[in-house]
């Protein structure tokens, strides 16, 4: 079965300046996928292209089997969130969400019934003779959201759409996102630098850097098995440490740390013996002191505790290596100055090129 939505060998330069370079992205019917990367990494520009605001320099883009790449941006039936919401304030929330209904030339009668719909849909029916600066942050977002889906598109556009929310607001608007996305059956293209914000909402993560993606996979494969060092530090916190293949089989490698420690790591491509490679540990997959048959294990020094509420974070020195774990409650029994082990298991530990 072809994809939805498929970029294909899509490049975007402005003057000598390559933002995208030949990069190939399939999107399935239905799926909410997140461009997460840090800024400049081009994942605007790819949202913009798919929208029609900006045209490629090269390649194509189609959309349900059809080329869209040269089309203008009322003929794709996407509807588009921004960060700013992009409400007309002289208009009654209810005009707002009719005005794309009006302009497709969509009769009154059908426009009121989609609008009462669309006001349904987010709760805010109460809300339709207001005025924009009359709701809050959250509202705003919401009318932003019912006006990008009233008219029925095939593909909703959100770039950033959360991002001016404080945090607590963000984390509800995020789960009504995902209840809406999953009732809705809608295929959505979601832009953002929060990594938390594309864990909780994604089918699948594409990781842009420098015009190009890192990796495309689940929350929890781009989290657990990251394929590159970019990824494994920009996607939530990670303990990384340096050294060196000694032997790799399947999806197995040996590794020699700097002070000749060997452990064991998951791999997820060859390495030749005597390459130089990063492994990447999240600081839950550490444990500390007792150690178990089958576990990796570093002598270590506790350095720090800070305690976070629901865990204590534990920094810890071994060999060349800072290192930070996490364990709950606050009656652990750790004491700065402490000699101890860490031991994290062969499968918690990603090994990725230097």
């Amino acid at each position: 079965m072809s994809a939805f939505i498929s970029f294909e060998a899509v490049s975007k330069s402005y003057g000598d300046v390559k933002v995208i370079d030949g990069l190939n992205l399939s999107i399935e019917r239905g799926e909410f996928v997140s461009l997460l990367g840090p800024s400049g990494s081009g994942k605007t520009t790819m949202l913009m292209m798919l929208a029609g605001f900006e045209a490629p320099t090269g390649g194509r883009i189609v959309v349900d089997g059809k080329r869209v790449d040269h089309l203008p941006p009322h003929a794709r039936n996407m509807g588009v969130v921004f960060q700013s919401y992009a409400l007309f304030p002289h208009m009654s929330i209810a005009d707002n969400i009719a005005f794309p209904l009006k302009m497709r030339g969509m009769p009154k009668a059908e426009v009121g019934t989609r609008v009462k719909r669309a006001l349904d849909m987010v709760q805010l029916s109460a809300a339709s003779g207001r005025k924009p600066a009359q709701l809050s942050g959250g509202q705003q977002q919401r009318i932003a959201l019912a006006r990008a889906l009233v008219f029925e598109p095939e593909v909703v556009l959100m770039d950033e759409p959360l991002g001016a929310l404080d945090k607590q607001l963000r984390e509800h608007m995020q789960l009504e996102l995902r209840e809406l996305h999953k009732s809705l059956g809608l295929t959505v293209v979601f832009v953002t630098h929060d990594q938390n914000e594309a864990i909780t909402m994604s089918d699948r993560i594409a990781v842009f850097n420098s015009g190009k993606i890192e990796q495309i996979d689940t929350p929890q494969l781009i989290y657990s098995q990251p394929n590159t060092r970019f990824v494994a530090q920009f996607i939530g916190e990670t303990n990384l440490m340096n050294g060196s293949v000694a032997e790799s089989h399947d999806d197995r490698a040996s590794i020699s740390l700097g002070d000749g420690t060997r452990v064991i790591g998951r791999t997820h491509k060859s390495f030749r013996p005597g390459e130089q490679i990063v492994l990447s540990v999240r600081p839950e997959a550490l444990t500390i002191g007792d150690v178990a048959p089958g576990l990796n294990s570093l002598p270590a020094v506790i350095e720090d505790l800070v305690f976070q509420g629901d865990h204590t974070r534990v920094h810890l020195k071994s060999g060349g290596s800072k290192l930070a774990a996490r364990v709950t409650g606050q009656n652990h029994g750790y004491a700065v100055g402490q000699s101890t082990h860490v031991s994290f298991a062969p499968e918690a530990c990603a090994v990725v090129p230097q």
